[in-house]
């Protein structure tokens, strides 16, 4: 399970740390797991020297700056291995640096955890907080190379199970122990590979020593260094092997090998009675807090707008780290640090924007707006309005096709009085527009556009109708009718499993859809008034914000069931936001509505 561990870091350290395509890196994971837990926290960043690289720079943090190089604070923790503790020149902000372990004691780096301060507060109090959460990282943390490795190797194995579970409890348990995996074949897969850990690594493959151990019988016995490692057959509560695990211990000369042998039988025997079975390990595990599937870790309070009418949707520009939402009936566009939710700024250059695309190719914004001027294009550095498309009134609903690089807007429609809507195909780096689709219809809304296809699926709001449209043609192939609900306004897409997920208004619904029949398989309650939904491909989540005050979480167990998880509250006219993969956050914008002034927006962490 050690050996190779390093060499693999080694070789997942050529893509570079910052680059959006490449999976989460652990120490990314640690940051965003120890920021969800503990809220209070401001900034915390993981120094380290890279595999392959010489400079100690910023590997993971809450903030951006990755692989910005350590200064002379930083470099002075790790050399000396002394914490250092001092208050910001504004006098608002405790910075706790910390040298980094891992389990094994060793120095990895650095550690900075920034707390909010106030003139009296107990330094050494939160200093002492700091450091213990630096000890309980260090428990998870198997050697510098794991901190760059993925979190997850395989998208396709899930984290939120009985055997994650059986891990965090067995490590709490067991101080003695300073590593513990489990490998084990999931149901519907060939692999065998990690499916709990404390140190990440989730769907890693099983190597040659974890296959032995599990066909043979014969555990595999290794002292590494100042670590001794047990790897033998994982077994379920009848005794009946499912796959392997690993558990290492702390190790010096002359240590009795055979004691901790036997401790490790124990350790498995004692985790086996809990394991009803395979599929039961792979499964969320029973009595889980649903609750715990988000929690609320900051809202907008600095920010007061005196502002009446509704939000619209989120954009972000991934080059600045900037949060961006459309205030429809304000005529503004917010922008907001994408870390901290900081309001930053308000751009006034608009009459009615919807939605916003950001296209780093060109540093270029796009805000689709139904008002006079239409829609922009944008300078995302400076927010200069350099051209406008060319499209009817009423541009709103916005998708861009990862595909074949087209972007469709949706324009017309009854709320610029036009007994029609149009579905424009246009090319977002020259703002042309190729082609228009008719609809005989005044309601139009969401658009998604399989990648790997040739479809694109428009709700029909006013019809109740999903319609199929044909990319090459751009004419409508069939028609979908939705039956028990109306007014379907959202929309999100599971292409890999051939699901539809629509969301209607009267009554609130989820309703899924199979993408080559049309037919509905599943119909839940959702959150009332909601104008948004995000379906999480990674951890089979689909979250519904609701205009009653609450965030709707649904599992989806397989494409055909579904559970509802959990409604965590929000506030008043959240209705509509954006799911934040990178971060594992979920943004939410509450509109005061018409009669209220105010608005504000609030960010979830995510625990799948």
């Amino acid at each position: 399970m050690l050996r190779r561990a390093l060499a693999v870091a080694i070789a997942l350290s050529a893509f570079p740390l910052y680059a959006q395509t490449a999976p989460k890196i652990y120490a990314q994971e640690l940051v965003d797991q120890t920021i969800a837990a503990h809220p209070d926290i401001v900034v915390m960043a993981v120094h380290a020297v890279p595999p392959k690289q010489k400079d100690n720079v910023i590997i993971a943090s809450n903030i951006g700056r990755i692989g910005k190089k350590a200064d002379s604070d930083d470099m002075g923790v790790v050399t000396t291995g002394k914490p250092l503790v001092e208050v910001n020149q504004a006098g608002d902000r405790l910075e706790i640096e910390m040298p980094l372990f891992d389990t094994t004691g060793d120095t990895l780096g650095a550690l900075s955890i920034v707390y909010p301060y106030h003139h009296g507060d107990d330094k050494q109090a939160l200093q002492q907080r700091a450091e213990q959460i630096r000890d309980q990282l260090a428990r998870r943390i198997s050697n510098q190379g794991n901190l760059t490795q993925p979190y997850r190797y395989d998208s396709g194995t899930p984290t939120h199970t009985l055997a994650q579970q059986l891990v965090d409890q067995a490590m709490a348990a067991h101080p003695d122990v300073i590593i513990l995996a489990m490998h084990a074949t999931p149901p519907g897969s060939k692999t065998n590979v990690i499916v709990g850990s404390s140190i990440g690594r989730i769907g890693k493959a099983a190597d040659d020593d974890d296959m032995r151990a599990i066909q043979t019988g014969i555990p595999n016995l290794e002292v590494n260094g100042s670590r001794f490692e047990v790897e033998t057959r994982l077994l379920d509560a009848a005794k009946q092997t499912i796959g392997a695990i690993g558990i290492v211990f702390r190790y010096k000369p002359g240590d009795d090998k055979k004691a901790l042998e036997q401790h490790a039988y124990a350790i498995r025997d004692e985790l086996a009675a809990k394991i009803p079975s395979l599929a039961k390990l792979m499964a969320p595990p029973a009595g889980a807090d649903p609750a715990a599937a988000a929690t609320l870790i900051g809202r907008s309070t600095a920010w007061k707008p005196q502002y009446s009418g509704d939000f619209d949707h989120f954009g972000v520009d991934t080059k600045r780290n900037k949060l961006l939402l459309a205030a429809e009936d304000h005529g503004t566009l917010e922008v907001f640090n994408l870390a901290t939710g900081a309001h930053e700024r308000t751009l006034t250059s608009f009459s009615t924007p919807h939605a916003i695309l950001y296209l780093p190719e060109k540093d270029r914004l796009i805000v689709t707006d139904s008002g006079k001027g239409g829609t922009r294009v944008l300078d995302a550095a400076t927010y200069k309005v350099l051209g406008y498309i060319d499209l009817a009134p009423g541009a709103d609903s916005m998708e861009y096709d990862q595909g074949t690089h087209l972007l469709y807007i949706v324009s017309g429609g009854k709320d610029v009085d036009m007994k029609e809507c149009y579905l424009n195909e246009v090319d977002p780096y020259s703002g042309k527009v190729y082609r228009k689709l008719r609809f005989d219809s005044d309601h139009v809304e969401a658009v998604r556009a399989e990648e790997h296809g040739n479809r694109l699926f428009v709700n029909v709001a006013d019809k109740n109708e999903v319609d199929v449209v044909d990319k090459k043609t751009l004419k409508v192939t069939a028609r979908w009718p939705l039956t028990g609900a109306q007014t379907n306004l959202s929309m999100a897409l599971d292409e890999a499993d051939h699901r539809l997920f629509v969301g209607t208004r009267n009554p609130s619904k989820l309703i899924v859809l199979d993408t080559e029949t049309g037919k509905t398989v599943a119909s839940l309650d959702a959150p009332a008034t909601s104008d948004g939904m995000f379906y999480d491909g990674v951890h089979k989540r689909i979250y519904i914000p609701g205009g009653d005050g609450y965030l709707g979480v649904f599992q989806q167990n397989d494409a055909d069931h579904y559970t509802q998880l959990a409604r965590v509250a929000s506030t008043k006219g959240a209705k509509s936001g954006m799911l934040w993969a990178p971060l594992d956050r979920v943004y939410l914008a509450a509109s005061p509505g018409d009669n209220n002034k105010g608005g504000e927006i609030l960010w979830f962490a995510l625990h799948p």
